[in-house]
């Protein structure tokens, strides 16, 4: 289902042929290899791709030869990496170190925690096994390997970076599991730490704690993204690699058609923000039509601009200050639909919401005429984040000496606001002149 893994970089080596090893390694640690039933020597041996794909078969086509087919079960296959000649051999767990963390709540919040896993894995000079995506308190038992949403090779070209995603069944961990690889776990910053201010681990520490560790898998508890720190320099480099999967953006950028070639963006977040999480009681609800129209002029969205509206507001009453004002308003159903289908069939139903946010994430990001947002949503600290790095790339090409580094967003505790969702929240008029923010100053427990 999709895995992916990526050899470090090698300082001075052609970054064309970097490329190209990591998409050679496309084929590698998540693959499950099928010497079940040869010998210690036949499992040490090279495996080329075929006889992977269908040494298990010919393991049932002798059963059915001995009469005692129903005698055969599949078996958990042990993982295998694929050199540069794309032979397959068997992992060996004492030159391979893992590091892996669970994973919960949206998928933007999953998103933020895969960027915080890769750099914590590249400290320790780890492999990254990224768990599939899955929200059981509100979409059931689904399951996607990330590997299916984002471009695995893209981050797999990252400096250091070496990553593989598990699969929907676990199939990464199992072969792992059943080659005696046994995981050390850690407890993570989650929720109740959170709520007590606990610091973010420091980078120093976690490497000078785990650094040296002889463990050949380290399992952080949820969530990253409130355990780990990721340094500003760190976040840039890793959202200029970050895309999502090819297909997925493909899809987008053909349901976006119908807005033409200069549409504007904004991202609306109310449900639940609005109404029932009493951690945002404070922004959320104020942020009106006025404070979208206040932000799109001072983004200098043009005036009767085709506007693409992310939302989960379905009262389309709402956006009735926003059409006085001569904004073209457009929705995802205004999209052409058969790339969108075609593109969320290809998913369990139960995460169609999921997957759908990330088309609407894709258009939103690629707005020639400008995007504004409901920050400190992470849809929109996203879209934020890629597009002032793309930004920054096209200004740094052409200017001498390059181009001062921009403003991301950073998710910080509810209580608190990083230094971008409070630029909006001025240019917004979020609260009256004079009046505080409802926010306490960065602090470091934030």
């Amino acid at each position: 289902n999709g895995a992916a893994i990526g050899a470090p970089t090698v300082l001075g080596r052609d970054p064309h042929m970097h490329c190209l090893n990591a998409l050679r390694r496309l084929v590698s640690l998540c693959c499950l290899a099928a010497c079940v039933a040869a010998s210690d020597e036949a499992c040490e041996a090279p495996m080329t791709l075929s006889s992977f794909a269908h040494a298990l078969n010919e393991k049932f086509i002798a059963k059915v030869g001995e009469g005692r087919a129903r005698e055969f079960r599949p078996e958990l296959l042990p993982a295998r990496v694929a050199d540069s000649s794309l032979e397959l051999h068997l992992v060996e767990p004492s030159s391979e170190r893992f590091f892996t963390y669970a994973s919960d709540n949206g998928w933007n919040n999953q998103l933020l925690n895969l960027l915080c896993g890769l750099d914590m894995a590249r400290s320790l000079n780890r492999t990254l096994i990224v768990p599939p995506f899955s929200w059981p308190r509100r979409r059931g038992p689904a399951k996607v390997s990330v590997c299916r949403l984002v471009d695995a090779a893209r981050l797999a070209a990252v400096r250091g970076v070496r990553l593989v995603c598990e699969d929907e069944h676990g199939g990464v961990l199992g072969s792992l599991g059943a080659l005696g690889v046994a995981a050390e776990h850690i407890s993570g910053e989650g929720q109740p730490h959170r709520k007590r201010k606990v610091h973010r681990w420091s980078r120093e520490g976690w490497v000078g704690r785990w650094g040296a560790s002889s463990a050949p898998l380290l399992a952080v508890s949820c969530c990253l993204f409130w355990t780990w720190h990721l340094p500003d320099e760190v976040a840039f480099e890793l959202y200029s690699h970050f895309e999502y999967h090819p297909a997925l953006v493909r899809a987008a950028r053909a349901a976006a058609a119908p807005l033409g070639d200069e549409y504007a963006a904004m991202h609306v977040r109310r449900g639940d923000k609005v109404s029932v999480d009493v951690a945002y009681r404070d922004s959320f609800p104020r942020m009106g039509a006025d404070y979208f129209l206040r932000l799109a002029a001072r983004e200098g969205l043009p005036a009767g601009a085709t506007v693409f509206v992310a939302t989960d507001e379905l009262d389309r009453a709402w956006f009735a200050p926003l059409r006085e004002q001569g904004f073209g308003l457009r929705f995802a159903d205004d999209l052409d639909r058969a790339p969108l289908l075609e593109a969320l069939s290809s998913f369990p139903q139960a995460v169609w919401a999921d997957v759908l946010a990330i088309l609407e994430q894709v258009v939103c990001a690629g707005a020639p005429s400008g995007f504004v947002g409901s920050l400190p949503s992470t849809l929109s600290g996203h879209v934020v984040n890629v597009r002032a790095v793309a930004r920054h790339a096209a200004a740094a090409s052409g200017a001498a000496g390059g181009a001062p580094r921009p403003l991301l967003f950073t998710k910080l505790h509810e209580s608190c606001c990083d230094a971008r969702t409070e630029q909006d929240w001025v240019r917004g008029g979020l609260v009256g002149d004079g009046e505080p923010l409802p926010c306490v100053a960065r602090e470091p427990w934030c």
